[in-house]
């Protein structure tokens, strides 16, 4: 018996079992996406095409929801999670009869740049699945969708993997891999609760050595599916050179005797450099600010007092605008002194704020 015959006949009895207990309306399962923290990485792919299983199969259940849902709710996550890049993407759909337009595939939304209100309006079109598992259509005009890319395209595959043509789905990957080269990687999730069609989902996720498979239960937090959408759309960016300036500004400028309350004066000549940081913008990197003291009075209590006196610029610098997340401070005490503190010369020279600026260099 013949693959669409077994669908055929599976799809006749089905759609009698599961008329009583299907529920038709999708609401989504609730999901706060977390955000992905794109300052360390650039997109991997230039385009991405997530197509999704519409056809009968998708009526039975997963757990306590029918495997269509849980398809919607896998891409609707994921779609609140990628970050937009400028990306080029498309939404397919696949299956036969009225809920793809009659066709074995249709695209939802897309050839077009990603914007995340579009996608989900295109997720919100495939509102029913029904009929046979046309796979190989909803690959072939998923990779059709991607022809203008001239990077690498990552394809997901979102289905339950039953009743598919294996040897159908074979050739159309064989012909993606004519055209795109080494540029695709597929990705699977499978929504099921029992595996089907192990080999042909392992021989998906090994094009170009570069997909992957998991099961949709994997992506069920907002964490899972921020990793996820991060190791399938982004890669580490790559090392930059950073280069510290040091500005040095005296204590007594900075200070009175003894004290760590910042001066009018020490206002005054921070401000230039606050306003330089924050002219530059995400070149710079981090602020470290230091304080160090002459060695008159204890060791312990010259250390405390240059720990309150870095803490001093820094409180001053954030009040000015420059981000709190990138200065460290520091307190040194009468370590590390600069001059001899055998004069009152050398100790004034001592007593000092040292401001490091970490700046990105052109790779």
């Amino acid at each position: 018996m013949t693959t669409y015959l077994r669908s055929t006949l599976l799809f006749i009895i089905s759609g009698g079992f599961l008329a009583g207990c299907i529920d038709t309306v999708y609401t989504p399962t609730p999901f706060t996406p977390a955000t992905v923290d794109t300052s360390a990485y650039v997109p991997k792919v230039d385009a991405f095409v997530v197509v999704v299983d519409a056809s009968d199969s998708m009526n039975f259940y997963y757990g306590t929801r029918r495997n269509f849902f849980t398809a919607k709710d896998v891409v609707g996550n994921m779609n609140q999670t990628i970050p937009p890049l400028g990306y080029k993407s498309a939404l397919v759909g696949f299956g036969t009869g009225s809920c793809v337009n009659g066709e074995d595939a249709t695209v939802l939304y897309g050839p077009a740049p990603y914007r995340r209100a579009d996608f989900a309006n295109g997720l919100a079109k495939l509102d029913c699945a029904g009929g046979l598992t046309p796979m190989s259509e909803g690959i072939d005009v998923g990779g059709g969708s991607a022809k203008a890319a001239s990077g690498k395209v990552a394809m997901i595959l979102v289905s339950d993997f039953y009743q598919i043509d294996t040897g159908a789905v074979s050739a159309v990957v064989d012909k993606l891999k004519a055209d795109y080269g080494d540029r695709l990687c597929i990705h699977t999730i499978r929504v099921a609760d029992a595996p089907q069609n192990a080999d042909m989902i392992a021989a998906l996720a090994g094009v170009n050595s570069c997909g992957s498979s998991v099961d949709a239960s994997s992506l069920a937090t907002p964490d899972a599916m921020a990793n996820y959408v991060t190791d399938v759309l982004l890669t580490p960016a790559a090392v930059t050179a950073v280069k510290y300036e040091k500005t040095t500004v005296s204590a007594s400028a900075l200070f009175d005797y003894d004290k760590a309350i910042l001066k009018d004066k020490g206002k005054a000549e921070l401000h230039a450099l606050d306003e330089s940081i924050k002219a530059r913008g995400a070149k710079i990197v981090d602020v470290h600010v230091i304080g160090y003291t002459d060695s008159e009075g204890t060791e312990k209590y010259n250390m405390a007092l240059s720990l309150r006196r870095a803490d001093a610029v820094r409180n001053y610098m954030v009040s000015e605008g420059v981000a709190s997340s990138m200065i460290k401070v520091s307190g040194e005490g009468e370590s590390n002194p600069v001059a001899s503190n055998a004069t009152a010369e050398g100790r004034a020279q001592n007593r000092r704020v040292e401001i490091h600026v970490g700046v990105k260099q052109p790779s």
